[in-house]
């Protein structure tokens, strides 16, 4: 048994406490219950859906397909095709900047196959359609930024979809860090 009492600072009592040593190793174990439960589901979103990381959010706005970037001598000819993707981050922290980068999402096909953006890619558009690009963000509490992120994925692919990465922090505990299996379907 564990007994106590709680108090506030001022020295008054707050709460009187009394925990078996069952129930106080019960609640770990139902914990790690429900994080088994949920480490596996996968969940598939739509454009405008958000994706909830902590206190940040992010979401893809729009995206589109094409075979080339840029004109001239800066023009950018895709191996495959290029998927561009507007991406905005919101930060709904109260007192924490949200710091971040071009890494921050990635497309998979439906074999799993991993395509990263490519910064060159982002800076010929930027060029020609700008954006306020940039290799690295600081986006500050309340406030929501947005980039354009660049991939090039084989003409083959049929289904891609978009996911997220990041820490584990500590809003992520209870949903088993469920953003880095949320993928946004681009197609």
């Amino acid at each position: 048994m564990l007994a106590g009492t709680w108090r506030n600072r001022d020295g008054g009592a707050v709460i009187r406490f009394l925990v078996s040593w069952s129930c106080r190793a019960a609640i770990p174990l139902l914990g790690a219950v429900v994080l088994m439960g949920t480490c596996d589901q996968e969940r598939i979103i739509g454009l405008n859906q958000r994706i909830h990381h902590d206190d940040f959010e992010y979401r893809v706005t729009q995206f589109s397909v094409t075979d080339t970037i840029g004109s001239g001598a800066n023009r950018q000819r895709a191996a495959g095709r290029f998927y561009i993707v507007d991406f905005e981050v919101e930060n709904l922290a109260r007192r924490v900047n949200h710091e971040w980068d071009n890494s921050i999402a990635y497309i998979v096909d439906e074999t799993g196959k991993k395509f990263e953006n490519l910064p060159a890619a982002q800076a010929v558009l930027n060029a020609v359609h700008p954006f306020n690009f940039s290799s690295r963000y600081r986006t500050p509490p309340g406030a929501t930024e947005n980039t354009r992120l660049v991939f090039d994925i084989p003409a083959a692919c049929t289904h891609p979809y978009l996911l997220v990465r990041g820490d584990l922090l500590m809003g992520d505990v209870l949903d088993a860090k469920a953003f880095a299996r949320t993928k946004v379907k681009l197609f």
